[in-house]
């Protein structure tokens, strides 16, 4: 499981610097942590995804893997080392179930 490293609070803030209004506007379908701060691993799939490619945005892309970094206790560059972008963008769906993304996530980083 990956957890914030900040508070919920300030996450909402650091997300709120990529801008693009779209990565904004997913925010509240996308983003969701738990109140012991555990993100949920769809979540964390759809920054990864941002940070991957940012919308065709070099720089969206780069706020996100900042944030990515700034607020997950895994950093960017480990997440993409083990979670292909390909796999990701099938994990971040809100049809998936949580529960097997999340599983899923673990095994792959181990």
């Amino acid at each position: 499981m990956i957890h914030l490293k900040v508070s919920e609070n300030d996450a909402q803030i650091a997300l709120q610097r990529v801008q693009h209004q779209t990565f904004r506007d997913g925010i509240r379908l996308h983003w969701k942590v738990d109140d012991d701060g555990t993100i949920d691993g769809r979540s964390v799939c759809w920054l990864f995804c941002w940070g991957k490619t940012g919308m065709n945005s070099d720089d969206a892309a780069m706020v996100a893997r900042r944030v990515f970094n700034e607020i997950c206790d895994i950093s960017f560059d480990r997440f993409d080392a083990k979670v292909p972008h390909g796999l990701a963008r099938s994990y971040r769906s809100r049809t998936m179930s949580r529960v097997w993304v999340d599983a899923e996530l673990e095994k792959l980083l181990g």
